[in-house]
């Protein structure tokens, strides 16, 4: 007997145990340094490389202090690259990598006219890895039960730099700028004529000097991006800010600030194919040695975004005197810790730490960090529990108020997009040799009752008659059956 086989090509996509370092810095500012108002730290420009066993990280951190000296508010910043090795005993070589990196927490120490900060960093990976199979096509005299699958492969790399700008009218006098910061988001994607269109947008907040007081603008510029992708193609992005400029201008008195921003897109493009492949075989005339191994394969089920609104309050020390106003707030962190599939939803649980800065009623100016804690469940169809999520959640919008005195709310707008990866499991004929000949069961005519669940397949297998035969004597049969039903087949018909 003569077997025709093939090779099946897919790729394996998995989320690996997340690493953290340290990164402390110091910041000096031109004065000794009365109050420490507000600092944010981000990551950028962040890469990987996998070697045996292990994944060659790199990127930036950069760390933005807003400060009160004897002269008034004032800030500073401070940038610089890092690189770490993670350690995993699956990755090699050949393994892709998509580094995602996030802020999980921020302490500060004054000494004179220093900042000294210590952030701690998660580094998540995401693996892509390469597999294939060899198996069963086809023999003669063989009956063969096949099975569509969808194979996931890899058909390229993005790493994609844009840059968007636009201005905004302040309609005041901005002295200085004390600090920017600018977040990115993706909202959707879409199949586009020559590949994937990737529309998002860019968040910024503003803080300022204007007639001496501190102030805040928050600003938005959409961005629509496409990306190179076959047919039936599906994507797995992240969306990161590198370097952003703001530049004060327009006439004195209604300042126009003018915002540049340069963004990256990077990820894999995968591409979706139907694959039929034999799941089981059997022979009318003679037994099959044959292996049927499970063929385990993931499937990226789709890219869900979602906007929700979290807020939060706290109230400053009883022995202080009352808030006269908010002046500004800054993320702080926003660290996503945890997305999970359950039946029908996905639940992402992180924390957003927002700084606030206010005035008292003596005119002082003081600043508080409230922590947000959120756990929220986003409805997303055909998810199940146990599919692996890969979620980014950005900042789009953020307010902070003061309600009392005593207490200030905070709020914000948290944009996610999620990737979900369904891990199916197929038996497949990998390999088929000729066994012994099949006795003659003797019975022209033979009737069996079918148990609940059985196919045609099934039946057919089981006197070793064809499954077309099964169907073409049995017309009032419904399969799978129900249970309890006369099938009769005549043997001298199937051959």
């Amino acid at each position: 007997m003569q077997a025709e086989t093939k090779n099946i090509q897919f790729d394996r996509i998995r989320i690996l145990e997340s690493g953290q370092f340290v990164l402390e810095c110091n910041i000096n500012a031109e004065a000794e340094v009365r109050k420490l108002l507000c600092v944010r730290c981000d990551v950028y420009d962040v890469r990987a490389v996998a070697a045996a066993k292990q994944i060659a990280a790199a990127g930036k951190v950069g760390v933005k202090v807003v400060y009160e000296t004897e002269g008034g508010v004032d800030s500073a910043d401070y940038v610089t690259d890092f690189s770490k090795i993670l350690t995993d005993e699956s990755v090699t070589e050949s393994t892709s990598v998509l580094l995602r990196a996030s802020v999980a927490d921020t302490e500060t120490e004054l000494a004179g006219s220093t900042v000294r900060v210590r952030t701690v960093i998660t580094l998540s990976p995401v693996a892509v890895d390469g597999a294939e199979l060899e198996v069963f096509v086809s023999a003669d005299g063989v009956c063969a039960k096949r099975d569509a699958i969808t194979l996931t492969t890899l058909a390229g790399e993005v790493d994609r730099r844009f840059k968007v700008n636009d201005e905004y009218a302040s309609g005041v006098s901005v002295q200085k700028i004390l600090c920017y910061s600018a977040d990115a988001a993706i909202s959707k994607q879409t199949p586009a004529e020559k590949g994937l269109q990737i529309d998002g947008e860019i968040c910024a907040s503003v803080t300022y000097l204007s007639e001496g007081e501190v102030a805040q603008k928050n600003i938005v510029i959409p961005f629509c991006e496409t990306v190179e992708a076959p047919d039936n193609a599906s994507a797995l992005l992240t969306v990161t800010v590198e370097k952003s400029s703001l530049t004060v201008g327009g006439k004195e008195g209604e300042n126009v600030l003018a915002l540049e921003v340069s963004a990256r897109l990077s990820g894999f493009v995968f591409e979706n194919a139907e694959e039929s492949v034999v799941t089981d075989v059997y022979s009318p005339v003679c037994e099959l040695d044959f292996s049927r191994p499970c063929l385990n394969f993931d499937e990226i089920c789709g890219e869900y975004t979602s906007r929700e609104r979290i807020a939060g309050s706290v109230d400053i020390p009883e022995d202080d005197v009352d808030a006269k106003r908010v002046l500004c707030a800054e993320i702080a962190e926003n660290d996503l810790v945890s997305a999970k599939a359950e039946d029908g939803c996905i639940t992402t649980e992180g924390v957003l730490s927002v700084c606030v800065v206010y005035e008292r009623e003596d005119g002082a100016i003081y600043s508080t960090k409230i922590e947000l804690p959120y756990a929220l469940s986003h409805e997303t169809r055909g998810v199940e529990a146990g599919d692996t999520v890969i979620s980014s959640a950005a900042c789009c919008d953020l307010y902070a108020k003061l309600k009392r005195g005593r207490e200030i709310e905070v709020g914000a707008a948290l944009s996610f997009v999620s990737y979900v990866v369904k891990h199916r499991e197929t038996c497949v004929v990998t390999g088929l040799e000729e066994g012994a000949p099949v006795a003659d069961a003797g019975d022209a005519i033979v009737v069996v009752s079918a148990a609940e669940g059985d196919t045609a397949w099934d039946i057919a297998k089981r006197l070793g008659v064809e499954e077309a035969a099964v169907q073409r004597q049995n017309p009032s049969v419904g399969f799978p059956a129900r249970g309890g039903e006369k099938i009769v087949v005549y043997r001298m018909l199937s051959v």
